[in-house]
């Protein structure tokens, strides 16, 4: 499937991960006020501190472009992992319901998960920790039901 098909292309939402930009801030705080107040940092500190801060933001970008999930015009996408990929395609009339999961924090950060139920084996698939899942479940309703008019009036996908 070709990247320009994608009406709509969402990822997890870097707010998800405030707990470890925190932390990495308490770190460069830490060192930058001791550097002030003229307190020796070894090289080992130095070394170390900036290690973490690489793999814990490492970690937190590959966590969060590993999968992503997208919108045709006829169909949901998802595609999970990065370096073992695997890519599923969810026809529009397979999807029978959507609704929001928002705990109070995303709530007030204005992020969620979006969980799509499927008709054929009452399985979901689960859209985690994307900003604005109440605009993303109006878009993905709006494309559904366009193309099921599309569909009913014969003229075909978008």
């Amino acid at each position: 499937m070709e990247k320009s098909r994608y009406l709509i292309k969402v990822r997890r939402s870097r707010k998800n991960y405030l707990t470890a930009y925190l932390m990495i801030s308490i770190i460069v705080g830490t060192l930058l006020v001791l550097n002030y107040y003229n307190y020796s940092i070894t090289p080992k500190v130095l070394i170390l501190s900036s290690l973490f801060i690489f793999f814990l933001l490492s970690y937190t970008e590959y966590h969060r472009i590993k999968d992503w999930w997208a919108i045709t015009d006829h169909s949901l996408v998802q595609s999970r992992g990065l370096l073992s990929k695997n890519v599923r395609e969810i026809d529009f009339s397979s999807i029978s319901d959507l609704d929001v999961d928002q705990p109070i924090l995303k709530r007030i950060l204005n992020f969620g998960n979006v969980n799509v139920r499927l008709f054929l084996n009452e399985t979901s698939i689960s859209i985690t920790d994307i900003n604005q899942p109440e605009d993303f479940i109006k878009e993905l309703q709006s494309i559904i039901s366009l193309n099921k008019r599309k569909k009913e009036h014969g003229i075909g996908t978008l």
